[in-house]
């Protein structure tokens, strides 16, 4: 069996359930842009795929490598984005699906596979909910009431401060690391994880201050490039100093930039960004208030003007 999970807190810890459950599983780790070439390297083992969005650009085409892959293998597809327009869950060619908009992928892969309440990998499935700021579902919160909530957000901060501070890229540690929590090691006793934990929140006053010396403004928008640290703290500070509804941060790889986005009180950034980026021969998406994109680095600005377009319209600026 493989899982394929996004790279986050939540991916991660999703995955850590996933091999709780299924113990011999290969985990690799993977993104909405990248799905479909890693689909196509699948051939006869069964696949969980959690917390990946499916990109509106190339849905036909992940989904007919779904469909080739489910025809003599188990497919099982968990995930919280909004799908693309033109996209229901009834033509997502899977033999299991579970999604909800509304909950974590931790939340929902917990809820599948164990259920209990009381069970000891309900704080992993904590960590995932803190995680991706989706900790106040009704499910999450019955769990929470089980664990002692002062030691568990504790844990929670050096997970996502750790993952942060390995680096985006550092697939065997992150490897690692689900191993560990699929065995409900805490992330308070995992030695590598808190050096990365401290080295990463003594940086974030001297980076949080870093884009407020370098953030540039284009109308409705905030962004900065290449900034030494988390893509999304980024693109949040991004917004907060420029004064503006939308920040963005990219950060440059070969010809292409690769972006997180952050908006506040749109409620449809995922639908605003896929669209700017696919006019740009890009991909993009995620969910109503955050977004990821991936375009030539030529078509940067380009994008900026876009989503500073697409969101004047869209609030009558």
């Amino acid at each position: 069996m493989i899982i394929f999970a996004h790279g986050d807190c939540d991916g991660i810890c999703s995955a850590a359930i996933v091999l709780h459950k299924f113990r011999d599983a290969k985990l690799f780790f993977t993104s909405p842009a990248g799905l479909l070439n890693d689909l196509k390297g699948i051939s006869c083992e069964d696949l969980i795929i959690v917390d990946i969005a499916i990109t509106s650009r190339f849905k036909d085409e992940i989904c007919d490598e779904l469909k080739r892959i489910s025809a003599g293998n188990m497919v099982m597809y968990f995930d919280h984005h909004p799908l693309p327009p033109n996209l229901s869950e009834m033509n997502i060619p899977v033999n299991v699906i579970f999604r909800d908009e509304y909950a974590c992928t931790s939340e929902l892969v917990f809820r599948y596979f164990i259920g209990e309440i009381h069970h000891d990998m309900g704080r992993v499935m904590l960590y995932g909910c803190i995680g991706d700021y989706r900790d106040d579902t009704e499910f999450s919160k019955t769990v929470l009431n089980c664990w002692d909530k002062r030691e568990l957000y504790l844990d929670a901060g050096v997970l996502i401060e750790g993952i942060e501070g390995a680096g985006k890229r550092n697939y065997d540690f992150k490897r690692a690391l689900a191993s560990k929590l699929s065995n409900n090691i805490k992330p308070s006793l995992n030695d590598e994880l808190v050096k990365y934990a401290l080295n990463e929140a003594s940086r974030s006053d001297e980076m949080r201050l870093y884009v407020k010396r370098n953030v540039k403004v284009y109308g409705c928008v905030s962004y900065v490039l290449d900034v030494p640290w988390s893509l999304g703290k980024s693109a949040i500070y991004a917004r907060v100093y420029g004064g503006t509804i939308v920040g963005i941060a990219g950060e440059s790889r070969g010809g292409y930039i690769d972006m997180s986005i952050r908006s506040i009180g749109l409620r449809n950034l995922n639908d605003i960004v896929s669209m700017v980026a696919e006019s740009l021969g890009g991909v993009g998406g995620g969910h109503r208030d955050a977004a990821g994109a991936r375009i030539e680095k030529s078509k940067f600005m380009d994008f900026i003007h876009g989503i500073d377009e697409r969101v004047r319209m869209l609030m009558n600026i």
